[in-house]
């Protein structure tokens, strides 16, 4: 969301800092390679006969070039570019005002296609990344009465389809910068309210078995936000964390279907006493019968699982 317009973005997208083995200051990590940018073929779609104002394919161009190079994810040119690779960018785009009475929306919808050559160069990038925006406004009249102030003009169409292309590289750039970053930098990311920045650094303390996050993620099982709850029992998942079996146990109602089917299986899988005895609780005294028989198909998937493991 932005307050000029809303803005709906959709986007999809790995280092380590080595610590020194002397006391003098610890000398950043190399920059990752980067393919050069090369050629930016843009696709116009905009609905034929669109009376509204043009889209200024230029202008698009040079700033999608801009907000590349500078999101680090691309060179700006060869000669800047250690990967010895070239990335090729398509941009198509749909622009569109629509107005109803003396209501307007300046509508556009992008999707941004990067490819890497050679695919196999370090630091290639291959992307397709869709997003959308409204920005709403006051039809113009006809001719204001005198002394009456002129109604602002219509939206720049091509201001809002460079406003969405450049959330979307800023979206990937921003959870590379997680996936490469400190843990530090995770967690400030995971108590801030970052939306899917938080959730993308849930994932990769999961992914990379950051521990000193286990206290913080047993936290978010409780939180009031479904998807930050099933990102942070994902990555204790990740890490083995049979405290969270407990956590769960105590902060999910026995009365919700839905979460009880998910923590039954959550349980099953990180396993040990504690959740044999959940189970086998769930599994006699439920008032559900689907819940019981869950929790005791559950409890016997985990009971075999742990006798081949020999536990």
């Amino acid at each position: 969301m932005r307050a000029a317009g809303r803005l709906l973005v959709a986007a999809v997208l790995a280092g380590a800092l080595a610590p020194s083995a002397c006391r003098r200051k610890a000398t950043p990590p190399p920059a990752p390679p980067r393919p050069a940018l090369g050629a930016i073929a843009l696709e116009n779609m905009s609905p034929p006969g669109e009376d509204g104002p043009a889209v200024d394919e230029a202008a698009v161009e040079s700033e999608l070039r801009k907000a590349l190079t500078a999101s680090g994810l691309l060179a700006a040119s060869p000669g800047d570019a250690r990967a010895g690779a070239t990335a090729r960018a398509r941009l198509s785009f749909a622009g569109e005002c629509v107005e109803v009475g003396a209501k307007g929306e300046a509508r556009a919808q992008v999707r941004l296609r990067i490819d890497t050559r050679p695919s196999d160069a370090p630091g290639a990038v291959e992307l397709d990344l869709q997003g959308q925006g409204v920005e709403p406004y006051a039809v113009p009249a006809a001719g204001p009465r005198a002394g009456e102030p002129a109604a602002p003009p219509r939206p720049s169409l091509t201001a809002l389809v460079e406003r969405i292309a450049r959330d979307l590289v800023e979206g990937v750039a921003s959870r590379r910068r997680l996936q490469e970053g400190t843990p530090a930098m995770l967690h400030a990311a995971i108590v801030a309210d970052a939306g899917e920045l938080r959730e993308e650094a849930i994932r990769i303390v999961g992914e990379r078995q950051v521990r000193e996050e286990v206290p913080t993620l047993l936290k978010l099982l409780g939180d009031p936000d479904e998807t930050v709850r099933d990102a942070a029992l994902g990555a204790l998942i990740a890490m083995k964390e049979r405290g969270a079996v407990r956590e769960l146990t105590q902060s999910r109602s026995l009365r919700d279907r839905r979460e009880m089917r998910k923590i039954i299986e959550a349980i099953a899988i990180l396993g040990g006493q504690e959740a044999d005895e959940y189970l086998s609780f769930v599994a006699a005294t439920h008032d559900d019968d689907e819940i019981r028989a869950t929790a005791a198909a559950a409890r016997a998937r985990m009971q075999r699982r742990e006798a081949e493991a020999g536990r």
